[in-house]
This record gives structure tokens, C-alpha cells and sequence, in this order.
């Protein structure tokens, strides 16, 4: 057993590390993620025969999107903006992909479980001091430890906040269909209701209205199929989850939102003048002048939304247009790896933020077709075994992506990944009796 948690940790350190962008080395693209996945990636090949999983539906999709996006690059006269650092992540990812497929595929069920289980508790455990800093607006104890506080939102060692998002996405439903047998009664209910409590408010603090928009989607999605397709569904847990993400953003909207803001603020205080008088000036220094000054973070731009950009629809929808007018001058094929839209200056390409734009732009009507197909194949596969728990999950995938592209971060195929293993091997479909007694 202790060995199996070792390696479920270290798996899930592995992927929290898919998303953690922010600390590189030097200008390079590199990280700590990058530096443990290269060496499992070469030993998947020497040891685990990795090679025999280049016909899975996924890896093909992979090979044929990757020829697809390099013809378009030598046809197409036109660049996109970071074109060599998107096809080379593009090419990483399908080589994480390969990794993820075959060890998840040799994996035990319990090795399966166990996984899940860490990701989630990989998530709070090295979530709690960003949380901190994000509450606080601890920007020295931010910068000792390499934390992205460039953003008002929660962004932990993430360069993009977005990032984080998708880490955090399917893990509370993933959760559900590993305890779906276990004991939710007293004492247990009460730990499984505070660890989604814990987990949803962390997750809502990084402040993606898509995140949200997923979770108001996909967690009564879950409940509903779960009702409908599971014999004895557990509704004391489906409800748990539920009350537990709805008492989540209550508490978010309170703090930064509500009459909680204050309070707040009074706390913010109290920590800065304790933290001034743990380095008070010698006698032979200038004293700080005024008390400290603190302030929470950025109020929602809407009742109903965890957001703060009160534009964000203006300029996704300038983003869309353009990304449609750049597709039209090569629908077949696309341009190839790279940013192609952009909001005023034509010269200054960013992303479309829409997966289905973005593809277009990039791989074409070839290459989305390609991507569709592979994902109506998982999503098929999905409700054929009557498996909410995957198909909730490839459901939010795709409500998040309609405001973010994220096809070329490793954590998102994987997820792919996890979904369709989870399908195959019936792992949140069979009725199991708890190894554990206490959970």
C-alpha cells in the first residue's frame, strides 16, 4: 500500500507540476514538469513498450493534428504569433500524452483510485499558502516563494490563472465516483463535506467565470445521470456535493463581495501590523511612517459571476470575429501552430480563446474534424457505459474550452486520458465494496 501512494503522489505531483509555468529556467520553456516527464517519457519507451499505444484513438489524433498543423506551416504565408513555442509544447504534449496513456493503462485499480485521491489532496495541501497570499495580499511572502501575484485572482506557481482552472476542473467529480461506495455518515460525512467545501472555495478563488460556468453545469449534470443510470445512487453524497459547492461560493461572494469584505480588510490589518512589529526598525533606522494599509481583492464585475473584468465579453467577441476572418483565407488546412487573432492591431496576434476558433485558425477544417471525431468517440463511449462521472467530466472540458484554449496544455489531454481508461476498464461503473471501512 505504501507504495502505491508514493507513486499515486508522485503521478500527481507530476501533473500539478503540467501546470505549474510560472518558475522556468532562465528564458527557457522549461520546468520542473518538464524535467520529470522527459525521463518517465524515455523509460515508457525502453521499459513499457509505450510504442504499441500509438493506435489508441487518442495518440492517432495526436499524430494526425501535429501533420496536419506542420503542412499548414510550410503552405500557409501566414505566421502566427509564438508558432515555434506552440508547436514545440504541441509535440511535448503528445509525447506527455503517450507517457500518461501507458502507464494509466498498466495501472491497477487501486493504483487508479489512488491517483485521484492524490490529486486532490496535492491540490489543497500546495494551494493553502497561495490561498493565503491571495486573501492577504502577502506579495513579499508571494515573491520568496516564487508565486505568480501578478494577477487578482488565485494563480499559485501558474503563469496563466487558467491553467490552474483546468488543473482543478473534473477533480471534485472524479472524487465522487471514487467514494461513491464509501461511508457517508458522521464523522466521515462531515470530512468529505469539509474537504469539497475546501476544495470548491479554492477552486473558485482563482476567479475563471468559465470554471464556474463548468461546475454550474457539470455538478447537476452528474447528480441527474447519476440518479438516473446507478442503481442504489448514493444521494446523500451527490447531495454533499452539491450543498458543498453552493456553501463555497456563498462564502467566496461574502469575503470578497459582501459585508465580509471588511472583516476582511480588519484581518488584513491585523497581520501587517504583526508582521511591522516582528521587524520593527533598530533605533538607528527611519521608522515606517502611518499604519499598514490593506485592501481586499477586486470586487466580482457581477452578482452571479467570481470575475472582475467588466469587458471580458466585448473582447473575446472582437477576438472571435478576428480569429473567423484569419480562418476564411485557409479553411481547409488552417496556418499552422501559433496565435492568429488579435483585438486592434493586426501585428499583435493573440489567441481566440475558443478551442473551436483556435483549431480553425491553426489545423483547419481538417484538423477540427479530426479533434471531433476523436471526441465524440470518448463522449460516445461515455454513455454507452452509462458512466456519468466521465461524461459530466468531458462535458465541462468543453464548456471551459468555449472560453479558453488549452488543447496544447498536458493536463488536458490526460484528462482525454483518464476518461477514456475510466471507461474502458469500468472503473466508476462497477459496484465495489470500500477497501477501507473508514472512508
Amino acid at each position: 500500500m505504501r507504495r502505491v501512494n508514493y507513486i499515486s503522489i508522485g503521478a500527481a505531483l507530476i501533473a500539478f507540476a503540467s501546470v505549474a509555468t510560472a518558475p522556468r529556467f532562465g528564458k527557457l520553456p522549461i520546468g520542473i514538469g518538464e524535467l520529470a516527464v522527459i525521463p518517465l517519457f524515455l523509460w515508457t519507451l525502453c521499459y513499457r513498450h509505450a510504442v504499441r499505444y500509438l493506435t489508441h484513438p487518442i495518440m492517432l489524433f495526436w499524430i494526425g493534428f501535429i501533420t496536419i498543423a506542420g503542412i499548414a506551416a510550410l503552405l500557409s504565408p501566414l505566421e502566427g504569433a509564438s508558432s515555434a513555442h506552440t508547436s514545440v509544447a504541441y509535440v511535448y504534449t503528445a509525447c506527455f500524452s503517450l507517457m500518461a496513456l501507458t502507464c494509466i493503462e498498466q495501472a491497477s485499480q487501486q493504483e487508479f483510485n489512488s491517483f485521484i485521491r492524490a490529486l486532490s489532496s496535492i491540490s489543497i495541501m500546495l494551494l493553502a499558502v497561495p490561498f493565503f497570499c491571495f486573501l492577504t495580499d502577502s506579495y513579499k511572502l508571494a515573491e520568496l516563494l516564487g508565486i505568480n501575484a501578478e494577477y487578482p485572482r488565485l494563480s499559485a506557481w501558474s503563469a496563466n490563472p487558467n491553467q490552474l482552472a483546468l488543473f482543478l476542473l473534473p477533480i471534485p467529480m472524479w472524487l465522487m465516483a471514487i467514494y461513491r461506495d464509501s461511508n457517508w455518515h458522521g464523522a466521515h460525512w462531515l470530512r468529505n463535506f469539509l474537504l469539497l467545501w475546501v476544495f470548491f472555495l479554492i477552486g473558485i478563488s482563482v476567479r475563471s467565470d468559465a470554471l464556474l460556468l463548468s461546475w454550474c453545469i457539470g455538478l447537476p449534470l452528474l447528480a441527474i445521470m447519476t440518479l438516473l443510470w446507478v442503481k442504489r445512487s448514493n444521494w446523500k453524497m451527490l447531495t454533499t456535493m452539491l450543498v458543498a459547492f453552493v456553501l463555497a461560493f456563498g462564502s467566496f461572494k461574502l469575503v470578497i463581495d459582501g459585508p465580509g469584505r471588511d472583516k476582511l480588510i480588519e484581518v488584513k490589518i491585523a497581520v501587517a501590523s504583526a508582521a511591522a512589529s516582528m521587524f520593527a526598525p533598530t533605533d538607528n533606522e527611519t521608522p515606517l511612517s502611518g499604519p499598514p494599509i490593506a485592501s481586499a481583492p477586486s470586487k466580482s464585475d457581477s452578482m452571479i459571476g467570481i470575475g472582475f473584468d467588466q469587458n471580458k465579453a466585448g473582447v473575446r467577441e472582437t477576438l472571435w470575429v478576428h480569429a473567423y476572418e484569419v480562418w476564411l483565407q485557409s479553411p481547409i488546412i488552417g496556418h499552422g501552430p501559433g496565435a492568429f487573432s488579435y483585438l486592434e492591431d493586426p501585428a499583435k496576434k493573440e489567441e481566440a480563446h475558443n478551442i473551436g476558433l483556435d483549431m480553425l485558425t491553426q489545423v483547419g477544417i481538417a484538423g477540427v474534424l479530426l479533434f471531433a471525431a476523436m471526441y465524440l468517440w470518448l463522449l460516445v463511449k461515455a454513455y454507452q457505459a452509462r458512466d456519468p462521472y466521465s461524461l459530466a467530466v468531458l462535458v465541462v472540458l468543453m464548456v471551459f474550452s468555449g472560453a479558453h484554449f488549452m488543447l496544447r496544455q498536458p493536463v488536458f489531454s490526460l484528462y482525454m486520458i483518464i476518461c477514456a481508461l475510466a471507461v474502458k476498464n469500468h472503473s466508476f461503473t462497477t459496484m465495489r465494496r470500500s477497501l477501507n471501512p473508514s472512508d
